[in-house]
């Protein structure tokens, strides 16, 4: 019988999570500090979580399956995190969002992001429990978008090339300015929507984009559907705050983008080989192939240090021409 305990447990309390953060930070902008020392602590609570897996396995030192599995899925699964989080940037400067309508934006976005990665997890473990082979397919998708994301200009996040955008402007009457959180405005008796239903429709897109590779990532990284869940939500949970500092510190991270398309790329290296050894090794009478397996804290230790080494050269190397601005 499966055990529902954790799963009513860990929901609840990221239930409590999200109305805390929803109360604290209504309309709130958060200056660098507090956006730091708040970044800090939703990851200080994620990490609270993994010490859960790692006590719930018995022993905080050794033949922690569970415990290694969630941080490296919640290091990656906040890596995308941090991606998804640039593009917001951009798009909250293209459409010019005020200061004041940019955590409502971000309350969109981020729950945005929390139902696609629900709906997608709970797809992907049903597909994955029925058909094996398409953790292959998985595989190959992740190596394509790893080698897609490093070679993406940063003009081909810009709003403009969103189909969603361009098919709500040529059929939706848009009004030029916003009036204040309202999605419809009444200018000269014409009843108009305003930008803040673009910003949404835009935000909502890239949400399914991102699940769409944030989903294989995790499965790629452990297929207990219970660590897909939790190193997910607490991976998106805290990400409002994390907006505000990346604002001010983007260009100390711009390389990361690199770093995560080679993760993409071992992630999908990874599940391939595996899959492809259950299939190869038994033709070939190797019980070394059939069982070949990347062991998850060599995973771990690989995401970490790609992370770290994108960071490093992101604050060592200096730019060329500066940072640029988008309009």
């Amino acid at each position: 019988m499966t055990d529902y305990y954790p799963w009513i447990i860990f929901n609840v309390f990221v239930i409590v999570l999200l109305i805390f953060d929803l109360y604290i930070s209504k309309g709130k902008i958060y200056k660098f500090k507090s956006a730091l020392i708040w970044s800090l602590s939703w990851i200080s609570i994620s990490m609270v979580v993994a010490l859960w897996f790692f006590i719930e396995d018995g022993s905080l030192l050794s033949n922690n399956e569970r415990g290694v599995s969630f941080l490296a899925g919640y290091i990656a699964e906040k890596a995308l995190c941090f991606d998804n989080l640039f593009v917001f940037i951009i798009i909250f400067e293209f459409f010019q969002i005020p200061a004041k309508l940019q955590s409502l934006a971000l309350t969109y976005g981020i729950m945005g992001a929390l139902i696609t990665r629900a709906i997608f997890i709970a797809l992907g473990s049903i597909i994955l429990s029925n058909f094996g082979w398409v953790l292959l397919v998985m595989g190959i998708f992740l190596i394509y978008t790893g080698i897609k994301i490093a070679l993406v200009k940063e003009g081909d996040s810009n709003p403009e090339n969103n189909i969603f955008y361009r098919i709500s402007n040529k059929f939706i009457s848009i009004s030029s300015e916003f009036d204040g959180s309202k999605f419809r405005t009444n200018i000269n008796g014409v009843k108009k929507f305003t930008p803040m239903f673009l910003v949404v429709i835009v935000l909502a897109s890239t949400d399914i984009v991102f699940a769409i590779d944030s989903i294989p990532t995790i499965f790629g990284i452990t297929q207990d559907v219970f660590i897909v869940w939790t190193s997910n939500m607490m991976a998106v949970i805290g990400m409002r705050p994390l907006y505000f500092l990346l604002q001010e510190i983007k260009n100390q991270f711009r390389y990361l983008k690199y770093g995560l398309s080679l993760i993409l790329v071992f992630i999908g290296f990874k599940m391939s080989i595996e899959y492809l050894g259950e299939i190869i090794g038994p033709l070939i009478n190797s019980e070394y192939i059939t069982h070949f397996h990347i062991n998850t804290y060599i995973s771990l230790g690989t995401i970490v240090g790609i992370i770290t080494a994108s960071i490093l050269l992101s604050n060592i190397i200096k730019e060329k021409n500066g940072p640029k601005n988008i309009k």
